[in-house]
Formats: C-alpha cells, sequence, structure tokens
C-alpha cells in the first residue's frame, strides 16, 4: 500500500547513503513502466542540466542501457515490482516529477500523493486532475523555463504539501470508494 514510509530521520537517511545521495540534497523522483521520450525522459536529461548540484534525480524502471547514460546527479534503478521499494522512494523523494507528453490518467501521480510526495506535472490527459494548489504544480508541456522554478519551489516547500498530498490522496482516490461509485454507475445506467 502506498502512504509515507518513514518514521523517523534515521531510516530517511539510510536510504538516501544506500543510493549515494547527500542528507542537505533535494531529490526529485520520477517513475515510469518503460522510458521513453513520450514520458518525458529527455525532459529530465534538460533538467538535471538545468539544476545545480543540490539535487538529485532518481529514475525508477529504467533499462541497463538507460542506466550505463545516465549523466552525474541522476541516479537510475530498474523497474520494480515491489510496492514496498516504490513507497520508500516517493517518499524519499522531496517531489515527484511527471513530465509525460501521452498518458490518460498516470496512477504513479496518485502513488506519490499517497506517500504525501507533491507532485510536479506536464498538462497531458489526466495528469493536472490527480493534484490541486495544495499538492503541486501543473507546467504546459516542454516549458523548461516553467518546469525548473515548478520543481524547486515544490522540492524546497515539501513538508507545506505533505499532508495536503496525503489527505487528497485517501480524500479522492480511495479504492474502495471508487469501486462503489463505479457499482452505483452501473446500477443508475442499467435500472438497477
Amino acid at each position: 500500500m502506498f502512504r509515507p514510509r518513514f518514521e523517523g530521520i534515521e531510516e530517511l537517511n539510510g536510504l538516501r547513503a544506500k543510493l549515494g545521495i547527500n542528507d542537505d540534497t533535494k531529490v526529485i523522483l520520477g517513475v515510469a513502466s518503460v522510458w521513453t521520450r513520450y514520458k518525458g525522459f529527455d525532459d529530465f536529461f534538460r533538467l538535471r542540466s538545468m539544476l545545480n548540484d543540490n539535487y538529485y534525480i532518481v529514475l525508477v524502471g529504467l533499462n541497463d542501457k538507460q542506466i550505463a547514460a545516465l549523466p552525474k546527479g541522476v541516479i537510475g534503478i530498474k523497474r520494480t515490482e515491489s510496492v514496498d521499494q516504490l513507497a520508500e522512494l516517493y517518499s524519499l523523494a522531496d517531489v515527484f516529477v511527471n513530465p509525460t507528453y501521452v498518458d490518460n490518467f498516470p496512477t504513479t501521480n496518485i502513488e506519490a500523493l499517497a506517500c504525501g510526495t507533491p507532485v510536479v506535472t506536464y498538462r497531458t490527459g489526466g495528469s493536472p486532475e490527480a493534484i490541486d494548489e495544495k499538492t503541486g504544480m501543473v507546467v504546459n508541456q516542454g516549458e523548461m523555463n516553467l518546469l525548473l522554478p515548478s520543481v524547486e519551489f515544490v522540492a524546497k516547500n515539501k513538508p507545506s504539501y505533505t499532508k495536503a498530498c496525503r489527505e487528497r490522496a485517501v480524500r479522492i482516490f480511495n479504492k474502495q470508494d471508487r469501486f462503489e461509485d463505479y457499482v452505483n454507475l452501473f446500477n443508475r445506467v442499467v435500472g438497477g
């Protein structure tokens, strides 16, 4: 289950150390099952070139070839099916960035929110619908001049977003509540 994973700073710093990330460095996370330019892979490279050394980008879902080509300041992790590992990474991140060019309603945004991590995403499909002004920011596709300050602002202010992120995920995206909504809609449509 996606929820905040670190009770104390020691656990958080333990994961940071395991990944080779300094305690005072901000972490930007990206997650995809397959990374392509349509998922914003190239935009993460552009973003990295614009950031100072106080930021690390962690990308989950890369293949060996992609990991081998990563620049300094970008950590690559292969695809994982472990909800626990993903929840730890979402919880570690100061901001989840989803620069997708093609998507319907990405669940990665909701997973990040459920872990208390704010989201910066492109205005693509249903991606902006997962967040509001208390849980992240939306940027037009490819507008790096707006993506950079949005990412920096949200990362620096994560503590002011965390509670609202978790509350939004629980209130709006609760699986059981949505299941009941679908059943009720079905019953109304078929006259049941």
